[in-house]
Order: structure tokens, then C-alpha cells, then sequence
């Protein structure tokens, strides 16, 4: 006698593929403009799989950008702080979030973070304290890197570090803008370039290799 088939057996899904796909979404429309119908399109999840495996809307885009975090960190703090040259290390890096900002083969998109939720941080608070934790987490990585600058000799020991990790937050924003514009990798390369050469002229830096520790 044959058995039946199981009722109710959740569809078997890859928890990484599903919430990349759902980024892309929210990527290409915005956060507002992202519904389920759309996120369950992009996914192949139905709603209420979605529902059960990630959350609402909201909690899906947690997920997917935790996600995105944790691939990409290690590159971008490679790029950064591997790097005994500041300049060099500043290059690579902005090139490296270039590179997420506008992808080789798909349009120009802009931050994962900053490019959807920004418009809506205003009006909600809990999507507002998600804007700030990235914005604080990409100064703080400056800051650091700024300072381990200044022990080195790169930059002078008076250099104000939180300013010049400012000024250089703000150039990822603005590379940010200017990808979901419809900015070109090369125009933002030359762009990131410049404005990293003169941030560190401004703040002193005479741009010799580092002091060996």
C-alpha cells in the first residue's frame, strides 16, 4: 500500500539565496515601494513562507542587509586596514563599496543601506535607528582607521580623527547619491579618488608610508 504524501512539509528554500534576492528587490524599487507580492516573486516563497521563515517586510530587510553585512565586512575592513598606506588603503576600500554600488553586470544601485531606507527614516522610527546604526558603524570604522593613521606617523598626531572620518563617511554617502543616479564606475572611482587625496592634504597628511610599529 503506498504511503501518502506528507501534508504541510514547508518547501525546502536557501535562507542566503532567498534574502539576497529579496535585497535586490528592495534594491531596485526602494523600501515603500517593495511589497510582499514582489518579495515573494523575487524569493519563489510564498507569503506565508516568507512570514514563517523571515518576519514582515521589515524584518525581512533586517535580515537581508545583516546578511549583506556579514559577506561583505570582511572585504571592506580588508581593503582598509591591511593596507599599511593610508591613501592606498582609502582607494582600495572606496573601491571596494564602488563596486557593491554600482555591480559590473546590472545597473547602478547604490547602497544596500542608505539608497532604500533613507527616504523613510524620517517618518518611521524604528527604520530612522536602522539608518543611524549604519551611519555610526561606517564612522566608527574610519575613526578607527584614522587613528591607527596617526600612531603611524601618516597623518599629524593633532589631526582631528572624528572630523576626517566624517568628511570621509560623507564621501561614501555622496558616492552612495550618486550611483542611484545613474553615476558610471569609473566616474566614482575618479571621484572617490580626488576627494580622498584632498581630505588627507587637508588634514596635513604627508602621505609617506607608515612608521614601522
Amino acid at each position: 500500500m503506498k504511503s501518502k504524501p506528507s501534508r504541510g512539509r514547508p518547501r525546502e528554500y536557501d535562507p542566503d539565496a532567498a534574502l539576497a534576492a529579496a535585497l535586490g528587490e528592495f534594491r531596485r524599487r526602494g523600501y515603500t515601494a517593495t511589497s510582499l507580492d514582489h518579495l515573494s516573486a523575487a524569493t519563489g516563497m510564498a507569503r506565508p513562507s516568507l512570514y514563517a521563515a523571515f518576519g514582515n517586510k521589515l524584518e525581512i530587510y533586517r535580515k537581508a542587509v545583516r546578511l549583506y553585512a556579514e559577506q561583505s565586512a570582511e572585504r571592506r575592513r580588508s581593503a582598509l586596514f591591511d593596507e599599511p598606506s593610508l591613501q592606498k588603503g582609502l582607494d582600495g576600500y572606496f573601491a571596494e563599496i564602488i563596486g557593491v554600488y554600482v555591480p559590473k553586470e546590472s545597473d547602478p544601485l547604490g547602497c544596500p543601506i542608505l539608497s532604500v531606507i533613507s527616504g523613510e527614516a524620517a517618518a518611521d522610527p524604528e527604520i530612522g535607528a536602522e539608518l543611524a546604526t549604519a551611519v555610526g558603524r561606517t564612522d566608527s570604522l574610519f575613526r578607527q582607521r584614522m587613528m591607527l593613521a596617526a600612531e603611524a606617523g601618516e597623518i599629524p598626531a593633532e589631526t582631528d580623527v572624528a572630523g576626517l572620518a566624517a568628511m570621509l563617511a560623507a564621501l561614501q554617502h555622496s558616492l552612495a547619491l550618486r550611483a542611484r543616479a545613474g553615476a558610471r564606475r569609473p566616474e566614482l572611482l575618479e571621484l572617490a579618488r580626488s576627494h580622498v587625496a584632498l581630505a588627507l592634504k587637508a588634514a596635513g597628511a604627508g602621505l609617506a608610508e607608515p612608521t614601522p610599529g
